[in-house]
């Protein structure tokens, strides 16, 4: 039990706990310069404020937005485009954006996604428990998977990598730790990504309240990024929390 609780060469917190209270191994410090950096603010900007507007407003004129295959195409083509960006315009490895190989985690990373990822799975099957009951008697649970649930998954992982990954990134070399996260999940919140959530409120302004709860999620994954420097994880674990809230709201 000594043995699972500390770690008896250093008398640390075992690896298998250390995840959960976010006592990761420090990441390795980013390398890039200061125009680099710039460049991960405007292709951030580029995403967010013209190119993912200007997708939506096309497949609303081509009639393609309510396609049952139109989620799955456009989710990838973002991420694609993020990728094709970071690696040609702004010419920085995904590694050094927390997109490193496995066999590059550390003990603590690897034993807490192994641990929150079913947990998490669990906690939303039983919540969403009557729900996933209706799912399973429909008879296309294949084309639910790809055209509901992996889109889910991958916009998730957008969200983190343009949010976390580009942005808060870039906003904690320039304003330091605290700053930088506070600023960049205030805009995860309020920003273009969540501001639809506005108009809701205009007739419900009870609605108003979500923003409170995206603050805080995102806050969380704000401080396992920071810790960690691991955007696999929070994206992963992002792209599930979709794929139960929003994902069995669409089926």
């Amino acid at each position: 039990m000594q043995k699972l609780i500390s770690d008896s060469y250093n008398f640390q917190i075992h690896p298998f706990w250390r995840g959960h209270l976010f006592l990761f191994q420090p990441p390795k410090v980013k390398t890039y310069n200061a125009q680099q950096g710039f460049k991960m603010l405007l292709v951030f900007l580029l995403m967010e404020i013209i190119l993912r507007p200007l997708i939506l407003f096309c497949s609303k004129w081509f009639e393609i937005t309510d396609r049952y295959w139109w989620t799955l195409v456009n989710v990838t083509i973002l991420t694609i485009l993020v990728f094709l960006l970071v690696r040609i315009f702004i010419k920085i490895r995904g590694s050094q954006l927390g997109l490193y190989a496995w066999k590059n985690w550390s003990k603590t990373e690897k034993l807490y996604f192994l641990q929150i990822i079913p947990i998490a799975t669990i906690v939303f099957s039983f919540f969403t428990s009557e729900k996933l009951k209706v799912l399973f008697t429909r008879p296309n649970l294949l084309d639910i998977c790809l055209f509901s649930f992996i889109p889910q998954i991958i916009w998730g992982f957008y969200q983190e990598l343009l949010y976390r990954g580009l942005l808060q990134t870039e906003l904690v070399r320039r304003l330091g730790s605290w700053k930088g996260i506070l600023a960049s999940n205030l805009i995860f919140t309020f920003g273009p990504l969540h501001a639809y959530h506005f108009l809701t409120a205009q007739k419900n302004p009870s609605h108003l309240w979500i923003f409170a709860a995206t603050f805080a999620i995102g806050f969380i994954f704000a401080i396992i990024f920071k810790r960690s420097g691991n955007l696999w994880i929070i994206g992963i674990m992002h792209g599930i929390g979709n794929m139960f809230l929003n994902g069995l709201a669409k089926i």
